[in-house]
């Protein structure tokens, strides 16, 4: 039994190896076609998501914003209008937001975004890996599909963190085994059969999963981790290094630490609009192994700012930048919550 094991193991890891080297060889150093590029906006720069073959913008829209469809519309509406096509959700009621607001505007719609999406309330983290079961994880994603009124969604990317009623301990809730991973790969390889999900990408907040993600499975066209604008290369092990090696495209999260580097609580942000926000957003994407950065947005107004630091990330550092990043940096470290802390591992990647 443990022989078969292993080679199912072993089959799940390289049955879909020859269709990623296929897909990195035609990956020239060319210019991309624009014309390929969903709401191509020529001030916004867009960046190779790893070896999906396809081109984000570097300052795209992440989740938790947002209470009604009606007050989605007009931030994937200016979303699009700035350029931005990639948009990322985690859990289900929100991608049910996100998905209802798309259908209820024709400028901003399905077919104007690659939609990352989780597969929320599971959770693949060892504490409760025993609970996970085929069926279960492919019918979430069959409801996602329902979320957003579409056949195919572009990105499954399930969460290996967990937070709330249940948790103990926090080497087991941000940690995810290689029984997980195995069973990860082998839903998604059926999905994607089916014609339900086209990539495979992962989210998790402890960087030895993207350690094991990397090394063993290429199955995983993404990864998604915290990034800050503090957040500097950990020298020979680096995460950045890695994924660039293997051409799998990285997402930061949370790159403003949750609201803390305005000296906010996450619950705080709301409508707040702090115009430090473009200098952060310009320092993080000095770092060009980055596909993208994914803040979450509230209104407008806010989504504006971010993309200004994306507009203005090849001019030179100003006082003002300076500035901002110095008073972010103090705030980060004086108000990041006790249910936020594990964000200091990321300070090095």
């Amino acid at each position: 039994m443990a022989d078969e094991k292993n080679t199912r193991r072993e089959f799940l890891k390289t049955t879909s190896a020859a269709v990623a080297a296929a897909s990195l060889g035609s990956m020239a150093a060319a210019p991309p076609d624009t014309s390929k590029i969903l709401n191509y906006n020529p001030k916004m720069t867009y960046r190779p998501l790893g070896k999906t073959g396809h081109m984000i913008s570097e300052i795209s829209l992440g989740g938790h914003g947002g209470q009604t469809p009606a007050d989605r519309v007009p931030v994937l509406e200016k979303a699009v209008e700035l350029g931005m096509n990639y948009v990322d959700n985690n859990i289900d009621s929100e991608c049910d937001l996100y998905g209802e607001a798309m259908s209820k505007t024709k400028l901003a719609g399905r077919d104007k975004w690659f939609i990352g999406f989780a597969s929320w309330p599971e959770k693949i983290t060892t504490e409760y890996e025993d609970q996970l079961k085929p069926e279960g994880m492919m019918a979430n994603i069959e409801a996602r599909l329902k979320s957003y009124h579409t056949d195919m969604l572009d990105m499954w990317r399930p969460v290996g963190a967990t937070w709330g009623e249940g948790q103990t301990k926090i080497q087991t809730m941000l940690m995810v085994s290689e029984k997980t991973l195995d069973l990860v790969v082998s839903v998604f390889e059926k999905a994607k059969s089916q014609g339900k999900v086209r990539f495979l990408g992962v989210s998790a907040h402890n960087p030895q999963v993207f350690h094991r993600v990397l090394e063993k499975y290429p199955q995983f066209s993404v990864i998604i981790f915290p990034y800050l604008f503090l957040t500097e290369e950990f020298g020979g092990d680096s995460l950045l290094k890695l994924a660039q090696e293997k051409q799998v495209g990285v997402i930061g999260l949370k790159p403003f630490g949750a609201g803390t580097t305005f000296g906010l609580k996450p619950q705080e942000i709301k409508d707040r609009v702090d115009r430090r926000a473009a200098s952060l957003v310009k320092e993080m994407l000095r770092e060009k192994r980055l596909s993208a950065i994914i803040p979450g947005v509230n209104i407008a107004e806010q989504l504006e700012i971010n993309v200004q630091g994306a507009y203005d990330k090849d001019k030179p550092q100003t006082a003002e930048d300076k500035q901002a990043l110095e008073e972010c940096r103090r705030n980060y470290y004086a108000n990041l919550t006790p249910d936020y802390r594990w964000l200091h591992q990321w300070e090095r990647v």
